[in-house]
């Protein structure tokens, strides 16, 4: 058995140890399916944890959702963005809450919330712009599609310091960094924590094809989606690491993960791609400096 096999093996094995999220997204989670749930029960299951009400708030109030009134309390909340909007804010900051302790100063978790909160408002915009009926996972696909570079760098910190290492020397992305020294990559990762929690189907496939939604035979809309949102993301300065291999968009666009996205139905060449990239751009300048705002 060679040394990556042990490695990958051991992961797994720990991974499994991982204990579970809080119990107000357990039962968030228990009642994700349940179209019978009111308004009323809901908001009863979140006021239990004031930290996740205030982040409601506070998503709600945000520019890109664009309201015009202030949201001001968290049942005008769940009555603006709807039930199932927000179960996926209180399971995608429950996550982030799960994976607050940073383990390393060569990982900068404020880099890496600000690429995954833009990456999660990118992917609501996109959903628009493409007309996408969302079933309301997007945002939630956003916000913890990277969630496994924290599950590495919290519980296989000596691992992940050598990923970050491999990265920056070879000018790389975290994917062949990850498959070269570990021999599996931080989606699979999150997939398998995700399956652990007990999370949605059509959530952990999200999570798990967001680099290559073209291996899953299945793959929606969403997970497109959830792909261009994590490129645009990037290319709108929020990156998850910085020393990582940047995206040069033309190049992007004269590529063969560019086709599949045009054959799968979007609409979509480089100058479409310029100009959500500039509206990105112009939404986040007002923002920029507060997004994290949405994570205190």
């Amino acid at each position: 058995m060679n040394k990556i096999k042990k490695n990958r093996d051991k992961l797994i094995r720990n991974i499994e140890r991982i204990p579970s999220i809080p119990i107000v997204s357990q039962k968030i989670m228990k009642i994700a399916g349940d179209e019978s749930v009111s308004f009323k029960e809901l908001v009863k299951i979140i006021e239990k944890d004031q930290a996740l009400a205030v982040k409601i708030l506070k998503v709600a109030n945000s520019s890109f959702y664009g309201f015009l009134s202030k949201v001001s309390s968290l049942h005008h909340a769940v009555v603006i963005l709807g039930i199932n909007e927000v179960k996926s804010i209180v399971l995608g900051f429950s996550v982030h809450n799960f994976f607050s302790h940073s383990a390393t100063d060569d990982f900068n978790r404020t880099q890496f919330w600000k690429h995954s909160i833009v990456c999660s408002q990118v992917a609501k915009l996109l959903g628009a712009h493409f007309n996408i009926q969302d079933d309301d996972s997007i945002f939630l696909c956003g916000l913890i599609h990277d969630m496994g570079k924290v599950a590495l760098d919290q519980y296989f910190h000596e691992d992940f310091l050598r990923i970050i290492e491999y990265i920056s020397l070879n000018n790389t992305t975290f994917s062949k960094a990850e498959k070269e020294i570990l021999g599996t990559t931080h989606y699979q990762i999150a997939a398998k924590l995700l399956k652990q929690w007990q999370f949605p189907d059509k959530v952990i496939m999200q999570v798990l094809y967001h680099h290559a939604p073209w291996q899953d035979k299945n793959h929606g809309a969403n997970h497109i989606i959830i792909y261009l949102a994590n490129i645009l993301a990037k290319l709108a300065g929020y990156p998850c690491l910085p020393s990582e291999k940047q995206i040069d968009l033309h190049e992007f666009a004269n590529s063969q993960e560019f086709n599949f996205v045009i054959k799968s139905g979007f609409d979509l060449d480089y100058q479409t791609m310029e100009k959500l990239l500039i509206q990105i751009q112009e939404l986040l300048l007002g923002e920029a400096d507060n997004v994290m705002r949405l994570l205190e």
